[in-house]
């Protein structure tokens, strides 16, 4: 007799996608990437500190990424807008 959970087990666990950040042109940002899934920005800093900002709408990701500044649009736009948490 055939179990009837043996399918479920067999199956492998999906790979881990890696993701990649954009590379950003600022003294205080080094780059950032967004999880269109969860709504989270990420963003690293120059001096090695990388912070998660949740909720975060495409529609801001993008307006980021085309403002002429990215360091006054952060500041402006994102840092005291968006719940934030640093990634250890």
């Amino acid at each position: 007799m055939r179990s009837f959970f043996r399918p479920f087990l067999q199956k492998k666990a999906p790979e881990k996608e890696e993701f990649t950040y954009k590379e950003l042109n600022s003294s205080l940002i080094k780059s950032a990437r967004y999880d269109l899934e969860a709504n989270h920005l990420y963003i690293r800093f120059q001096d090695g500190r990388e912070f998660v900002y949740c909720r975060v709408t495409p529609y801001a990701y993008n307006a980021f990424l085309n403002a002429e500044s990215f360091s006054a649009h952060f500041h402006s736009f994102i840092n005291l807008r968006y719940l934030n948490y640093q990634v250890m």
